[in-house]
């Protein structure tokens, strides 16, 4: 198209003058939501944004890139098309569109699961966003009651499917501690999406089958959303925690929301967003204010913990980290929920998130205690991915600390942990230790050199799956 053809693009003009943004500033902004999401927009700069508003479209998932960059600077959603781009009116543009959570749930999270079995780039497509958290949690039962289909009389569905569907989340949950997100996912889905989503659809012998239904199928959709999570896929991850989220609304499970938003509050935390990982963790909290058990509760004030930890506020951090122990210190481990068991949640996970909120405000000894505390105490076989994770952390705790020959013995062991393990948090745990290693030079004495050989071998066996 020629210049002649374009027109103006005032909506992106608009956005711009509201958002207080130079045109270097703007293209800053961009390119950090690009990196985050592993796009390439590093040459992205003020020449782009002028190109913009005379009327050149950008091309690609770009549109949606900018959207967000937008949303977040604002504090409400931006669309493409309110940035005067074109986009296509597809099934992942439904599916990401800001309105998703008006329609039928069950209809929806079909949807989003054979998107992600049948059109590989969906998980390319699906941003993480902050925009995303904008749906009105204060309003979820409204949106349940919206949502909640008539039901026929004479009731078929009972206790034999809901038990065999808490089965089948069992042994996938226990694959996944094992194996990684990357292994079993697409069983998950496939599951979540045909037999889960029919049973859904069906009749209830009573009014608590159906809520546990709809809560075991929240705890399955959590449970594809953090296989994606594992596996990087952080947009992906989202949109079922979301779908997750809804379904526990649904069934009334205050305490499951929390411990999804408690996932949610986890991926923010992750990706380096103090605050909104703050707001969900307070959330969390507030969602399983009724009937919360003492484990759950201390699950989700740890992960407060963490979100104060980033954003540098160490009284309330310290704080929220001796409340959780204190709740620990209560539980009565017959009586909490199913998915805290599947969790392996305990004292090497609350160690384990106390050591990484300690290592973000900087207290390394104290870090390195609880990493040590976290490994001593929770059981490798069944949780091998964490364990490794929790080795490497351990590892580069030392390493910073000098501690050469300790950080390479725990990280020797975490990628004796890693062996077949399908996880892009374990590959990158892999890349770091190459990195820090890497630093030594031709100081690297040979337990070091050892470390790097694996961690290279390690990381080739993983581009080859």
């Amino acid at each position: 198209m020629g210049r002649a053809g374009r027109t103006r693009n005032d909506k992106l003009v608009a956005l711009i003058d509201a958002s207080g943004w130079s045109y270097d500033a703007c293209a800053a902004a961009i390119r950090a939501v690009a990196t985050e999401v592993g796009e390439n927009l590093a040459s992205c700069n003020r020449s782009h944004i002028a190109k913009w508003i005379i009327g050149v479209q950008p091309s690609g998932r770009t549109p949606h890139i900018i959207a967000e960059a937008f949303s977040r600077r604002l504090g409400h959603i931006v669309s493409p098309p309110d940035l005067g781009f074109e986009v296509s009116h597809d099934t992942i543009a439904q599916i990401h569109g800001p309105d998703w959570w008006r329609r039928d749930p069950i209809t929806d999270l079909v949807t989003v699961g054979k998107a992600d079995l049948e059109r590989r780039d969906f998980a390319v497509t699906a941003l993480y966003s902050l925009a995303a958290l904008a749906v009105p949690l204060q309003a979820w039962q409204e949106i349940a009651e919206r949502g909640r289909r008539a039901r026929r009389e004479g009731g078929a569905i009972g206790e034999g499917e809901l038990e065999s569907v808490r089965e089948m989340i069992g042994v996938l949950s226990r694959a996944d501690e094992r194996f990684g997100g990357g292994s079993g996912r697409s069983a998950a889905i496939i599951y979540l999406t045909t037999d889960v989503a029919a049973y859904l659809r069906g009749s209830f012998t009573t009014d608590a089958t159906r809520a546990q239904m709809f809560s075991a199928a929240a705890e399955l959709a959590y449970l594809v959303g953090w296989k994606a999570f594992d596996a990087g896929e952080h947009g992906l991850a989202q949109t079922y925690y979301l779908r997750a989220l809804r379904l526990a609304n649904d069934a009334g499970d205050g305490p499951l929301g929390g411990f999804i938003l408690r996932a949610m509050a986890h991926q923010a935390v992750d990706l380096g967003h103090g605050q909104a990982s703050l707001q969900l963790a307070e959330s969390s909290l507030e969602w399983s204010r009724v009937n919360g058990t003492p484990g759950a509760t201390a699950l989700f004030t740890v992960v407060k913990a963490r979100g104060h930890a980033a954003q540098r506020q160490r009284r309330d951090a310290v704080t929220t980290m001796i409340e959780a122990e204190r709740l620990l210190a209560h539980v009565d481990w017959d009586n909490e929920p199913i998915w805290i068991h599947r969790l392996g949640f305990g004292e090497p996970s609350l160690a384990n998130q106390t050591a990484l909120s300690l290592r973000d405000l900087g207290d390394l000894n104290e870090a390195e205690r609880q990493f040590r505390r976290s490994v001593a105490t929770r059981n490798g076989g069944a949780h091998r991915r964490i364990h490794a994770l929790t080795l490497a952390n351990l590892a580069d705790i030392e390493f910073t600390r000098g501690e050469i020959a300790g950080a390479c013995m725990h990280w020797n062991k975490a990628l004796d942990d890693m062996s077949g393990l399908r996880s892009a948090r374990a590959t990158e745990a892999v890349r770091n230790a190459r990195r820090r290693l890497a630093t030594l030079g031709q100081r690297m004495p040979a337990d070091a050199r050892q470390v790097d050989r694996r961690s290279a071998d390690y990381l080739n066996d993983s581009r080859s799956q």
